[in-house]
């Protein structure tokens, strides 16, 4: 039984927790890229500069929040000590 589970069990390659994180942050990434693209085209069928532009900015900052979570949220706690 216990080569029978060896082989079960370390032949398939169990996902790690690490690798469920990435592919979440993954996932919203592509979510706030197809948002952005979307509202992009609004604004371009519009002839609106300024909101393509604003999408864009906003869009990105979103993308790094969500990719650089511990940096961001390190920058929060430090701006909060010093008010």
């Amino acid at each position: 039984m216990a080569l029978l589970d060896k082989m079960i069990l370390g032949s398939s390659k169990l996902p790690t927790l690490d690798g469920v994180e990435n592919w979440g942050t993954t996932i919203v990434v592509q979510a706030v890229t197809l948002i952005v693209v979307f509202m992009v085209a609004k604004n371009l069928a519009r002839f609106k500069i300024g909101g393509i532009i604003a999408t864009c900015v906003i869009g990105g900052i979103v993308a790094y929040v969500v990719q650089n979570w511990d940096q961001v949220s390190s920058w929060v706690k430090a701006l909060i000590d010093t008010l």
